[in-house]
């Protein structure tokens, strides 16, 4: 008899053995519980737990471990309002996506202006000023003006 060498596929595998058969099928015809809505859960809470239910148990899903926590809190509620009999909390990542942050504004080389009131003001300003430093600096400023 030859010793196989080496690794099997996973075609193989899945479709060689009657147990890992019936096992295809039935992930095959799995359809993932859709999401729940929960309205006693707070607003600021409510955007970062997802909640699936199925066959009357919950599952909670947090985005960090200080959600979870909060969630440990009000999970008996959220389970009486939507009538499962059991729940468990999960820490996963976070499913929906971020928005983007926005990129620092890109400087064409023109140097930057005032208008001619602000310029104004700064000048007032430091006409009352004694320190000579910070007025010199107040009055380079106001120089940018229009």
């Amino acid at each position: 008899m030859a010793k196989a060498i080496g690794p099997r596929s996973i075609s193989r595998l899945l479709h060689g053995s009657p147990g890992l058969e019936a096992l295809r099928h039935r992930a095959a015809e799995y359809r993932a519980p859709a999401p729940v809505s929960c309205h006693s859960l707070p607003p600021a809470l409510a955007q970062r737990v997802h909640i699936l239910q199925e066959d009357g148990r919950l599952l909670l899903m947090a985005d960090n471990n200080a959600v979870a926590q909060l969630l440990r809190f009000h999970a008996p509620r959220i389970a009486r309002e939507l009538q499962a009999s059991d729940w468990h909390i999960r820490v996963t990542r976070a499913t929906t996506p971020r928005p983007p942050v926005a990129a620092a504004p890109v400087r064409t080389g023109a140097a930057p202006t005032l208008p001619a009131s602000a310029a104004a003001c700064l000048r007032d300003a430091a006409a009352g000023i004694e320190d000579e430093g910070l007025r010199e600096s107040l009055l380079r400023l106001a120089n940018l003006a229009n």
